[in-house]
């Protein structure tokens, strides 16, 4: 079993590189200028969600978050050089962030247990791409859609990975199949919908 686990836990990191190969294109071609702030928050994020998984002995199922990290955390700083370019609200960064340290901080201190850490991150993430789903309904095409099946996949295989089965190894990548799934059947809708083909995302 843990030879399979192994086997899903490396596809999974492969379907993280994969689903950024693009926008690591689009970086170095200039099409691509990530925000400095909401990619670290989303790296630091992440880490949260895969040291919990890893602690709670999920094993193969951070693998995901963990290269998630990684890939948030270099196109966090190379937004650095876009920084001045980026109108930037500070009071929506400076909420994300007090919404996930202030949380980690109790978590720490065990105000909170993980599973309760977990959710209210989950509903901080869930928060931030409410402006992206806006975004799709009115451009059905401005987003990557296999960005999103790539990180569809990625999440399930996560999932089918993790070696303990409990609240808190399942219910990162859980919700995640979940809402990236529900992403992409709604720009399906949407794409079906449109009279004519707009404008393909750079990501796409």
């Amino acid at each position: 079993m843990l030879h399979i686990q192994t086997w899903l836990g490396g596809l999974a990191m492969l379907a993280v590189f994969y689903r950024n190969v693009p926008a690591l294109r689009a970086l170095k071609r200039g099409q691509f200028q990530p925000n400095f702030a909401t990619y670290m928050i989303w790296a630091l994020i992440s880490l949260i969600e895969a040291v919990i998984i890893l602690a709670n002995r999920g094993g193969f199922g951070a693998t995901s978050m963990v290269l998630s990290v990684v890939f948030f955390s270099y196109f966090g700083v190379m937004g650095l050089k876009y920084a001045k370019e980026q109108p930037t609200n500070r009071r929506f960064i400076m909420a994300m962030l007090g919404a996930v340290v202030v949380p980690l901080l109790l978590t720490l201190i065990h105000g909170l247990t993980q599973g309760e850490l977990l959710f209210i991150l989950a509903i901080v993430e869930a928060l931030a791409i409410i402006p992206t789903i806006q975004k799709i309904k009115r451009a059905p095409y401005s987003e990557s859609l296999s960005c999103y099946v790539w990180n569809d996949i990625s999440m399930l295989l996560s999932l089918l990975a993790i070696h303990a089965i409990s609240f808190e190894t399942v219910f990162v990548p859980l919700i995640w199949v979940l809402i990236m799934s529900g992403c992409i059947i709604y720009m399906l809708v949407l794409r079906s919908r449109a009279p004519k083909r707009q404008k393909c995302a750079v990501l796409d």
